[in-house]
Protein backbone atom coordinates (compact mmCIF):
# COMPACT_ATOMS: atom_id res chain seq x y z
CA UNK A 1 0.00 0.00 0.00
CA UNK A 2 2.84 2.38 0.79
CA UNK A 3 4.90 1.22 -2.59
CA UNK A 4 1.15 2.47 -4.49
CA UNK A 5 0.93 5.72 -2.72
CA UNK A 6 4.54 6.92 -3.47
CA UNK A 7 4.35 5.41 -6.92
CA UNK A 8 1.42 7.64 -7.50
CA UNK A 9 3.07 10.50 -5.73
CA UNK A 10 5.95 10.20 -7.67
CA UNK A 11 3.38 10.33 -10.88
CA UNK A 12 1.99 13.43 -9.95
CA UNK A 13 5.43 15.28 -9.85
CA UNK A 14 6.82 13.58 -13.00
CA UNK A 15 5.23 13.95 -16.71
CA UNK A 16 4.78 10.32 -18.26
CA UNK A 17 7.97 9.56 -20.09
CA UNK A 18 6.03 8.81 -23.23
CA UNK A 19 4.37 11.71 -22.95
CA UNK A 20 5.47 14.75 -24.96
CA UNK A 21 4.32 18.53 -25.70
CA UNK A 22 6.33 21.10 -27.72
CA UNK A 23 6.21 24.45 -29.50
CA UNK A 24 6.17 24.61 -33.41
CA UNK A 25 7.32 27.57 -34.84
CA UNK A 26 8.55 28.27 -38.15
CA UNK A 27 11.93 29.52 -38.96
CA UNK A 28 11.41 33.03 -39.59
CA UNK A 29 12.99 36.19 -38.98
CA UNK A 30 10.25 38.72 -38.04
CA UNK A 31 9.69 42.42 -37.64
CA UNK A 32 8.44 44.17 -35.01
CA UNK A 33 4.32 43.57 -34.92
CA UNK A 34 4.68 40.41 -37.03
CA UNK A 35 2.58 37.25 -36.72
CA UNK A 36 4.36 34.56 -35.23
CA UNK A 37 2.03 31.68 -35.78
CA UNK A 38 2.59 29.27 -33.09
CA UNK A 39 1.13 25.51 -32.91
CA UNK A 40 1.48 23.87 -29.60
CA UNK A 41 1.42 20.01 -30.04
CA UNK A 42 1.05 17.35 -27.02
CA UNK A 43 1.04 13.62 -27.52
CA UNK A 44 -0.25 12.17 -24.62
CA UNK A 45 -0.52 8.08 -23.61
CA UNK A 46 -3.47 7.07 -21.91
CA UNK A 47 -6.75 8.47 -21.23
CA UNK A 48 -7.03 12.14 -20.40
CA UNK A 49 -10.06 12.95 -18.31
CA UNK A 50 -8.98 16.46 -17.43
CA UNK A 51 -6.58 19.37 -18.59
CA UNK A 52 -5.42 23.13 -18.00
CA UNK A 53 -3.43 24.62 -20.56
CA UNK A 54 -2.44 28.70 -20.11
CA UNK A 55 -0.28 30.14 -22.90
CA UNK A 56 2.39 32.62 -20.46
CA UNK A 57 1.58 36.69 -20.81
CA UNK A 58 4.99 38.55 -21.25
CA UNK A 59 5.58 42.29 -21.52
CA UNK A 60 7.72 41.19 -25.49
CA UNK A 61 4.72 40.12 -26.78
CA UNK A 62 1.05 40.22 -27.12
CA UNK A 63 -1.07 37.28 -28.38
CA UNK A 64 -4.15 35.49 -29.44
CA UNK A 65 -5.53 31.76 -29.89
CA UNK A 66 -6.19 31.45 -33.54
CA UNK A 67 -8.54 28.51 -33.35
CA UNK A 68 -10.37 26.41 -31.01
CA UNK A 69 -8.01 23.03 -29.47
CA UNK A 70 -7.52 20.28 -31.20
CA UNK A 71 -8.09 16.39 -29.73
CA UNK A 72 -7.31 13.42 -32.26
CA UNK A 73 -6.19 9.74 -32.10
CA UNK A 74 -3.49 9.89 -34.34
CA UNK A 75 -0.62 6.76 -34.95
CA UNK A 76 2.87 8.02 -34.43
CA UNK A 77 5.90 5.98 -35.06
CA UNK A 78 2.75 3.29 -34.68
CA UNK A 79 2.03 4.05 -31.27
CA UNK A 80 -1.34 5.48 -30.89
CA UNK A 81 -1.34 8.90 -29.15
CA UNK A 82 -4.07 10.89 -28.15
CA UNK A 83 -2.63 14.58 -29.89
CA UNK A 84 -3.45 17.70 -28.83
CA UNK A 85 -2.85 20.99 -30.62
CA UNK A 86 -3.42 25.13 -30.25
CA UNK A 87 -3.00 27.61 -32.29
CA UNK A 88 -1.81 30.97 -31.10
CA UNK A 89 -0.79 34.13 -32.69
CA UNK A 90 2.25 35.87 -31.51
CA UNK A 91 3.23 39.58 -32.28
CA UNK A 92 6.19 41.14 -30.94
CA UNK A 93 6.54 44.39 -29.50
CA UNK A 94 10.42 45.32 -29.36
CA UNK A 95 13.04 44.36 -31.47
CA UNK A 96 15.57 41.72 -30.12
CA UNK A 97 15.65 38.21 -29.16
CA UNK A 98 12.18 37.12 -28.54
CA UNK A 99 11.75 33.98 -25.91
CA UNK A 100 8.21 32.00 -26.10
CA UNK A 101 7.72 29.46 -23.42
CA UNK A 102 8.00 27.37 -21.77
CA UNK A 103 4.72 26.08 -21.67
CA UNK A 104 2.98 23.71 -19.37
CA UNK A 105 0.52 21.76 -19.79
CA UNK A 106 -1.86 20.28 -16.74
CA UNK A 107 -3.17 16.84 -16.87
CA UNK A 108 -5.28 14.51 -15.39
CA UNK A 109 -5.52 10.79 -16.51
CA UNK A 110 -7.28 7.57 -15.51
CA UNK A 111 -5.81 4.66 -14.48
CA UNK A 112 -8.35 2.22 -13.57
CA UNK A 113 -10.23 3.67 -10.97
CA UNK A 114 -7.79 6.29 -9.60
CA UNK A 115 -6.72 9.59 -11.32
CA UNK A 116 -3.33 10.83 -11.70
CA UNK A 117 -2.15 14.44 -12.16
CA UNK A 118 0.53 14.69 -14.81
CA UNK A 119 2.30 18.04 -15.64
CA UNK A 120 3.94 17.67 -18.98
CA UNK A 121 6.46 21.02 -20.32
CA UNK A 122 7.61 22.36 -23.42
CA UNK A 123 10.56 23.87 -23.71
CA UNK A 124 10.71 27.71 -24.91
CA UNK A 125 11.96 28.61 -28.18
CA UNK A 126 13.50 32.01 -29.42
CA UNK A 127 13.55 33.75 -32.34
CA UNK A 128 15.18 37.05 -33.39
CA UNK A 129 12.98 40.02 -34.13
CA UNK A 130 14.26 42.92 -36.33
CA UNK A 131 12.98 46.65 -36.00
CA UNK A 132 10.30 47.99 -38.08
CA UNK A 133 11.70 49.33 -40.58
CA UNK A 134 8.30 52.17 -40.86
CA UNK A 135 7.73 55.24 -38.87
CA UNK A 136 5.37 55.05 -36.20
CA UNK A 137 2.72 52.29 -34.87
CA UNK A 138 4.26 48.99 -36.49
CA UNK A 139 1.76 47.50 -38.58
CA UNK A 140 2.91 44.23 -40.15
CA UNK A 141 0.19 42.11 -42.27
CA UNK A 142 -0.34 40.17 -45.34
CA UNK A 143 -2.40 42.55 -46.92
CA UNK A 144 -4.46 45.83 -45.99
CA UNK A 145 -7.03 47.31 -47.71
CA UNK A 146 -8.69 50.47 -47.07
CA UNK A 147 -12.42 51.44 -47.99
CA UNK A 148 -13.69 55.16 -47.57
CA UNK A 149 -17.65 55.00 -48.66
CA UNK A 150 -20.08 58.22 -48.24
CA UNK A 151 -23.77 58.40 -47.90
CA UNK A 152 -24.02 60.89 -50.51
CA UNK A 153 -22.19 62.71 -53.36
CA UNK A 154 -19.83 65.34 -51.28
CA UNK A 155 -19.04 67.02 -54.54
CA UNK A 156 -23.38 67.54 -54.99
CA UNK A 157 -24.16 68.59 -52.02
CA UNK A 158 -27.89 70.93 -51.12
CA UNK A 159 -27.53 74.09 -48.88
CA UNK A 160 -27.10 72.93 -45.03
CA UNK A 161 -26.62 69.77 -46.16
CA UNK A 162 -24.34 66.70 -44.62
CA UNK A 163 -23.05 63.63 -45.53
CA UNK A 164 -21.47 60.43 -43.33
CA UNK A 165 -17.78 59.11 -44.70
CA UNK A 166 -16.71 55.69 -43.64
CA UNK A 167 -13.50 54.75 -43.21
CA UNK A 168 -13.01 50.72 -42.71
CA UNK A 169 -9.14 50.15 -42.86
CA UNK A 170 -8.39 45.85 -42.48
CA UNK A 171 -5.41 44.27 -42.01
CA UNK A 172 -4.78 40.69 -42.85
CA UNK A 173 -2.76 39.07 -40.01
CA UNK A 174 -2.67 41.61 -37.41
CA UNK A 175 -4.67 42.71 -34.13
CA UNK A 176 -7.21 45.84 -34.16
CA UNK A 177 -4.81 47.41 -30.94
CA UNK A 178 -2.16 47.36 -34.04
CA UNK A 179 -3.68 49.62 -36.41
CA UNK A 180 -3.23 53.19 -36.29
CA UNK A 181 -4.82 55.70 -34.67
CA UNK A 182 -8.24 57.61 -35.93
CA UNK A 183 -7.19 60.23 -38.96
CA UNK A 184 -8.18 64.00 -38.16
CA UNK A 185 -10.04 65.11 -40.71
CA UNK A 186 -10.67 69.01 -39.62
CA UNK A 187 -11.08 71.97 -42.08
CA UNK A 188 -11.64 75.68 -41.25
CA UNK A 189 -14.49 75.51 -43.62
CA UNK A 190 -15.65 72.12 -42.80
CA UNK A 191 -17.97 70.91 -39.78
CA UNK A 192 -17.15 67.48 -38.34
CA UNK A 193 -18.60 65.18 -35.73
CA UNK A 194 -16.66 62.06 -34.82
CA UNK A 195 -18.72 59.22 -34.17
CA UNK A 196 -17.01 56.33 -31.59
CA UNK A 197 -14.44 54.26 -33.67
CA UNK A 198 -15.01 50.59 -34.06
CA UNK A 199 -11.84 48.14 -33.39
CA UNK A 200 -12.26 43.87 -33.54
CA UNK A 201 -10.01 41.42 -34.31
CA UNK A 202 -11.95 38.72 -36.18
CA UNK A 203 -10.62 34.99 -35.98
CA UNK A 204 -10.16 33.45 -39.39
CA UNK A 205 -9.04 30.31 -41.05
CA UNK A 206 -6.03 32.11 -41.68
CA UNK A 207 -5.40 33.42 -39.05
CA UNK A 208 -6.70 37.19 -37.25
CA UNK A 209 -7.60 40.02 -38.82
CA UNK A 210 -7.85 43.36 -37.34
CA UNK A 211 -10.76 46.09 -38.39
CA UNK A 212 -10.99 49.68 -37.67
CA UNK A 213 -14.22 51.41 -38.74
CA UNK A 214 -13.89 55.74 -38.17
CA UNK A 215 -16.80 57.43 -39.16
CA UNK A 216 -17.95 61.51 -39.48
CA UNK A 217 -20.88 63.22 -39.88
CA UNK A 218 -19.23 66.22 -42.56
CA UNK A 219 -21.09 69.50 -43.63
CA UNK A 220 -19.06 72.70 -45.32
CA UNK A 221 -20.35 75.43 -43.76
CA UNK A 222 -19.65 78.04 -46.66
CA UNK A 223 -20.77 77.57 -50.05
CA UNK A 224 -17.20 77.68 -51.50
CA UNK A 225 -15.98 74.11 -52.85
CA UNK A 226 -13.06 72.26 -50.82
CA UNK A 227 -11.16 69.39 -50.85
CA UNK A 228 -9.79 66.50 -47.98
CA UNK A 229 -6.09 65.29 -48.82
CA UNK A 230 -5.64 61.51 -49.01
CA UNK A 231 -5.43 59.70 -46.07
CA UNK A 232 -1.93 57.68 -45.44
CA UNK A 233 -1.81 54.38 -44.09
CA UNK A 234 1.92 52.93 -44.00
CA UNK A 235 2.34 49.36 -43.38
CA UNK A 236 5.14 46.56 -43.92
CA UNK A 237 4.16 43.68 -46.13
CA UNK A 238 5.12 40.45 -44.67
CA UNK A 239 4.38 38.68 -48.45
CA UNK A 240 7.55 41.09 -50.25
CA UNK A 241 8.98 42.30 -46.89
CA UNK A 242 8.47 45.99 -47.80
CA UNK A 243 7.16 48.95 -46.57
CA UNK A 244 3.77 49.60 -48.75
CA UNK A 245 0.83 51.97 -47.96
CA UNK A 246 -2.83 52.34 -48.54
CA UNK A 247 -4.09 55.56 -49.48
CA UNK A 248 -7.30 56.94 -49.84
CA UNK A 249 -8.47 59.18 -52.88
CA UNK A 250 -8.75 62.95 -52.50
CA UNK A 251 -12.26 64.17 -51.81
CA UNK A 252 -13.73 66.95 -53.33
CA UNK A 253 -16.60 68.55 -51.22
CA UNK A 254 -18.66 71.18 -52.60
CA UNK A 255 -22.79 72.98 -52.78
CA UNK A 256 -24.40 71.58 -56.05
CA UNK A 257 -24.97 74.50 -58.38
CA UNK A 258 -21.98 76.53 -56.59
CA UNK A 259 -19.63 78.23 -59.23
CA UNK A 260 -18.36 76.31 -62.38
CA UNK A 261 -16.69 73.63 -61.38
CA UNK A 262 -14.68 71.93 -63.67
CA UNK A 263 -12.19 68.77 -62.18
CA UNK A 264 -13.91 69.67 -58.43
CA UNK A 265 -12.89 73.43 -58.11
CA UNK A 266 -14.73 77.05 -58.67
CA UNK A 267 -13.59 79.28 -60.97
CA UNK A 268 -13.44 82.90 -61.39
CA UNK A 269 -14.95 84.88 -64.53
CA UNK A 270 -11.28 85.27 -66.18
CA UNK A 271 -10.32 81.73 -65.50
CA UNK A 272 -13.90 81.07 -67.53
CA UNK A 273 -13.29 83.36 -70.38
CA UNK A 274 -9.77 82.13 -70.57
CA UNK A 275 -10.93 78.42 -71.15
CA UNK A 276 -14.06 79.06 -73.24
CA UNK A 277 -11.12 81.02 -75.04
CA UNK A 278 -9.01 77.91 -74.91
CA UNK A 279 -12.22 75.58 -75.70
CA UNK A 280 -13.39 78.33 -79.14
CA UNK A 281 -9.02 78.38 -80.26
CA UNK A 282 -9.06 75.28 -80.13
CA UNK A 283 -12.23 74.08 -82.18
CA UNK A 284 -10.96 76.59 -84.52
CA UNK A 285 -7.54 74.88 -85.13
CA UNK A 286 -9.37 70.85 -85.01
CA UNK A 287 -11.69 72.50 -87.83
CA UNK A 288 -8.80 73.87 -90.06
CA UNK A 289 -7.25 70.48 -89.57
CA UNK A 290 -9.94 68.60 -90.35
CA UNK A 291 -10.74 71.10 -93.69
CA UNK A 292 -7.09 70.03 -94.50
CA UNK A 293 -7.22 67.15 -94.43
CA UNK A 294 -10.86 66.73 -96.65
CA UNK A 295 -13.03 65.20 -93.99
CA UNK A 296 -14.81 66.91 -91.09
CA UNK A 297 -15.12 64.77 -88.01
CA UNK A 298 -18.26 63.84 -85.88
CA UNK A 299 -19.57 65.95 -83.59
CA UNK A 300 -18.62 63.63 -80.49
CA UNK A 301 -15.19 63.60 -81.77
CA UNK A 302 -14.88 66.80 -82.34
CA UNK A 303 -15.57 67.44 -78.75
CA UNK A 304 -12.93 64.81 -77.32
CA UNK A 305 -10.52 66.50 -79.74
CA UNK A 306 -11.17 69.86 -78.06
CA UNK A 307 -10.94 68.53 -74.79
CA UNK A 308 -7.68 66.83 -75.49
CA UNK A 309 -6.24 70.25 -76.27
CA UNK A 310 -7.26 72.15 -73.02
CA UNK A 311 -4.93 72.60 -70.17
CA UNK A 312 -5.01 70.54 -67.05
CA UNK A 313 -7.08 72.69 -64.79
CA UNK A 314 -5.73 70.92 -61.97
CA UNK A 315 -1.74 71.52 -63.24
CA UNK A 316 -1.40 75.08 -60.86
CA UNK A 317 -1.99 73.13 -57.78
CA UNK A 318 0.25 69.94 -58.85
CA UNK A 319 3.34 72.64 -59.71
CA UNK A 320 2.86 74.55 -56.35
CA UNK A 321 2.26 71.08 -54.28
CA UNK A 322 5.69 70.22 -55.66
CA UNK A 323 7.61 72.99 -54.56
CA UNK A 324 6.71 72.78 -51.13
CA UNK A 325 8.42 69.58 -50.67
CA UNK A 326 5.43 68.03 -48.85
CA UNK A 327 5.14 64.99 -50.65
CA UNK A 328 1.78 63.83 -49.06
CA UNK A 329 0.50 66.99 -50.80
CA UNK A 330 2.36 66.22 -54.00
CA UNK A 331 0.61 63.24 -53.97
CA UNK A 332 -2.90 64.37 -53.51
CA UNK A 333 -2.33 66.97 -56.08
CA UNK A 334 -0.63 64.33 -58.51
CA UNK A 335 -4.37 62.26 -58.13
CA UNK A 336 -6.28 65.22 -58.66
CA UNK A 337 -4.44 65.78 -62.07
CA UNK A 338 -4.46 62.25 -63.31
CA UNK A 339 -8.26 62.26 -62.73
CA UNK A 340 -8.43 65.42 -64.43
CA UNK A 341 -6.15 64.28 -67.41
CA UNK A 342 -8.40 61.05 -67.59
CA UNK A 343 -11.77 63.61 -68.10
CA UNK A 344 -10.04 65.09 -70.74
CA UNK A 345 -9.46 61.89 -72.37
CA UNK A 346 -5.89 61.78 -71.98
CA UNK A 347 -3.87 59.29 -71.34
CA UNK A 348 -1.53 59.43 -68.03
CA UNK A 349 1.65 57.43 -67.40
CA UNK A 350 1.06 55.64 -64.22
CA UNK A 351 5.29 55.27 -63.29
CA UNK A 352 5.35 58.43 -61.93
CA UNK A 353 2.49 57.74 -59.18
CA UNK A 354 3.93 54.79 -58.31
CA UNK A 355 7.31 55.93 -57.42
CA UNK A 356 6.15 58.57 -56.01
CA UNK A 357 4.22 56.03 -53.88
CA UNK A 358 7.57 54.15 -52.87
CA UNK A 359 9.51 57.00 -51.73
CA UNK A 360 6.66 57.51 -49.37
CA UNK A 361 5.83 53.98 -47.74
CA UNK A 362 9.59 52.71 -47.94
CA UNK A 363 11.00 54.47 -44.77
CA UNK A 364 13.99 55.80 -46.72
CA UNK A 365 15.27 59.54 -45.39
CA UNK A 366 13.33 62.31 -46.90
CA UNK A 367 14.29 64.83 -49.37
CA UNK A 368 15.72 62.21 -51.74
CA UNK A 369 12.68 62.14 -54.40
CA UNK A 370 13.25 64.68 -57.38
CA UNK A 371 10.06 66.61 -57.81
CA UNK A 372 11.03 68.22 -61.02
CA UNK A 373 11.49 65.01 -62.96
CA UNK A 374 8.34 63.86 -61.21
CA UNK A 375 6.95 66.72 -62.98
CA UNK A 376 7.80 66.37 -65.89
CA UNK A 377 7.41 62.93 -66.49
CA UNK A 378 3.27 63.22 -65.10
CA UNK A 379 3.26 65.68 -67.90
CA UNK A 380 3.10 68.90 -65.72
Amino acid sequence: MVIRALLLLLLTTLPAMSDSLRLLIPEMRPVVGEMIPVTIRGEYTGSVTLEKMVFPDSPAYDWVQTARDRWVDERVDGTLYRVFERRVAVFPRHAGTLTIGPVTHHLTKAEGTSRIAVNVEAQPVTRAVTPYPGSGRALAARNVTVRDEFSANPSQLGPSESFTRRITLIAEGSMAHLLPARPTIREPWLISFAAPELRETRLTAQGPVAVAVWEWTLRPHTGETGSLTPLRFPWFNTQIREMRGAVTLPVEIGIAGFGNNIGGQAFSSRTMAVQMGAFALAGLVVGMVAALVGRAPAPGRLVAQIRRLLPNPKGRALRKAARTGDLMALRAAAEAFVMAEVRLGRTVNPRPLRDLDEELFSGRQAGTFDRRDFLRRIGA
